[in-house]
């Protein structure tokens, strides 16, 4: 796990707070923006559709006035009489327009307004067109009864024209004689391209922009005007949408929603007041147009806020690492004493805390040395008196199963040899008898000889370690060699007894641990230094691990080094051995 420094937090900090601060900067004015352009859109869409309502409606007025004026009209009265002097049909038939010689500058002045054509039907089911070419299959017959049933103007929906792309909407009124009786119905037919002209509108200047309209729909979800970007949209585009619902629900007002586009718009919608139609009227507009100044806005904020915050790292950079450059300096002094290194001292020139914390840090390096190097002194003797004992103890041991329980036995056995003949036991029973007795007297002298060698003290260093080598290498799977140089003779008996106890404790490790199948021992005599090195090829340990099971086997040879001044270096790799180098200075020891 990455270790971060003082110097590392604070710029993180920094850079964190910083952070922080820019997205609740930069949230709280985009958020304060996106409202107030919202809100600004949403009065803008209104007032387009208040005005194309009112427009609308206003068309519709003039339509019904046009038709009053007609009804009570003495051409329209005129052609009405002529059609119905001719004969009943039982259904309703267009007649060519010719049979009127005269032409009727009223209704011709009607034409050219906003109509397609006019349509005058008597009650004998003639019908008369007024544009002899502008013939459509209108339902004369529905037509007929919803106006003679309404005793009014009637407005009749948008209805397809021959299951083809033309639609006609009709506005229908009675024509009465003097005594208020029905002769006939008048109907003006209105295109789409009429209600269009109100709706339809591409300019980008007209408050929408390039992504606004505005358009009709009826309460089946159909299209009653044409779309901006949809072709042949009346009776054919389906607009079933939450603005729609809300609006036939009387609850008219401005919302975000998905149009019939499956495109996230802003939409103002209401109903239109127009007599027997069930129109709403929506004015929408794309909310990724309405919001790219929002966007603008929040990009500068962002640049803005990126510019200061970096002023304010590089501020933070500057003073972090001034203020934290003693501190690490005090650390990485710490970690040199905790690693042993007490030679440590800092200058500071500070006169705040940070001052005042070196000084008295180098105050607790010079009492740590003073009780360091009596700590060291103490072990020393600690130790010392420690081997010594267990030396002492183990040449005490030593002598007396050599001197008391070896002779014993040795007697024993003689004793035995005497009685052989003279008892009742088995030539077998005797022969295993006098095995055992050898083997315990070979026992007695193995145990003596560890506690003490006999050949340590008779015949020297080398030759008592190059006896343990052998018996090891018959004993045992494991082939030792054993390399010496030089001579040691100079030493005195506790020197050579550490060196001794050094090499016996890391045979013995290898015996028990390495799985080893060959081992090396080589001690060099030098004028200035005696050097040991333990070698073996077995499954090595991790030096990391201090429960290793070899732990206490290492720590006791370490002890001795360390009480001869000595360095030791350990190279152990799994599976592949492990190698120990002691290097123990000659002017440390005590000569003869």
């Amino acid at each position: 796990m990455r270790r971060y420094s003082i110097t590392d937090k604070l710029i993180i900090a920094a850079f964190l707070l910083s952070v922080i601060i820019i997205v609740i900067v930069a949230t709280f004015s985009f958020y304060k923006a996106k409202i107030a352009i919202l809100e600004r859109s949403f009065s803008q869409m209104n007032s387009v559709r208040v005005i194309k309502s009112n427009l609308l409606e206003s068309f519709f007025i003039n339509c019904e006035k046009d038709i009053q004026l007609a009804t009570v009209s003495s051409d329209i009265h005129k052609i009405v009489e002529e059609i119905n002097n001719i004969k009943d049909s039982s259904t309703f038939n267009v007649l060519n327009n010719g049979f009127i010689d005269s032409k009727n500058l009223f209704l011709e002045k009607i034409l050219k307004e906003s109509y397609n054509n006019i349509y005058i039907i008597g009650r004998n089911k003639l019908v008369y067109p007024v544009k002899s070419n502008e013939i459509n299959s209108i339902n004369y017959n529905l037509l007929w009864e919803n106006t003679v049933k309404n005793k009014s103007i009637y407005f009749n929906d948008f209805s397809q024209v021959n299951s083809s792309d033309n639609f006609h909407f009709t506005l229908s009124s009675n024509i009465k004689d003097s005594l208020n009786n029905t002769i006939g119905i008048i109907a003006f037919e209105i295109l789409p391209s009429a209600i269009d002209t109100i709706m339809l509108n591409n300019d980008p200047s007209n408050g929408l922009g390039t992504s606004g309209e505005s358009y009709l729909v009826g309460r089946d979800y159909l299209m009653r005007s044409s779309s901006r970007f949809q072709e042949n949209s009346i009776f054919n585009t389906i607009v079933r949408t939450e603005a729609v619902d809300s609006l036939f629900a009387d609850n008219p007002g401005t919302k975000v929603i998905n149009d019939y586009r499956e495109i996230k718009v802003l939409s103002s919608y209401s109903k239109v007041k127009i007599p027997y139609l069930n129109w709403g009227i929506l004015v929408e507009i794309d909310y990724k147009e309405v919001t790219v100044p929002i966007y603008k806005i929040r990009s500068e904020i962002i640049f803005i806020s990126i510019f200061i915050f970096l002023i304010v790292l590089i501020l933070i950079i500057v003073l972090s690492r001034k203020i934290t450059y003693p501190i690490q300096k005090l650390n990485q002094a710490a970690h040199e004493v905790g690693m042993g290194n007490l030679n440590v001292e800092i200058h500071s020139k500070s006169d705040d805390e940070i001052g005042e914390l070196t000084e008295t840090f180098n105050q607790m390096i010079v009492k740590l040395k003073q009780q360091t190097k009596e700590l060291e002194i103490e072990k020393s003797k600690s130790l010392r008196s420690l081997f010594d004992g267990q030396e002492s103890e183990r040449q005490r041991l030593s002598r007396e199963l050599h001197d008391g329980l070896g002779q014993l036995l040795i007697g024993l056995k003689l004793k035995y040899g005497s009685f052989i003949n003279k008892t009742l036991l088995t030539s077998d029973e005797t022969y295993e008898l006098g095995i055992l007795f050898d083997r315990t007297i070979e026992e007695t002298r193995r145990i003596s000889n560890n506690l003490m060698p006999a050949a340590l003290s008779e015949f020297g260093l080398t030759t008592a370690i190059r006896n343990i080598c052998n018996e090891i290498t018959e004993n045992t799977d494991i082939n030792v060699k054993y390399n010496v140089y030089g001579s040691g003779k100079q030493l005195d008996l506790e020197i050579k007894t550490y060196l001794f106890r050094i090499i016996q404790e890391g045979l013995t490790n290898i015996i028990k641990h390495s799985d080893a199948k060959n081992a090396s021992i080589f001690l060099i005599f030098k004028a200035k230094y005696i050097s040991i090195k333990i070698e073996d090829d077995g499954c090595g340990f991790n030096l990391s691990k201090n429960k290793s099971r070899k732990s206490n086997g290492i720590n006791n040879i370490k002890d001795r080094v360390a009480l001869l001044s000595g360095k030791i270096k350990i190279i152990s790799k799994i599976d592949k051995g492990t190698i120990i180098t002691i290097n123990i200075p000659v002017k440390t020891m005590k000569n003869e």
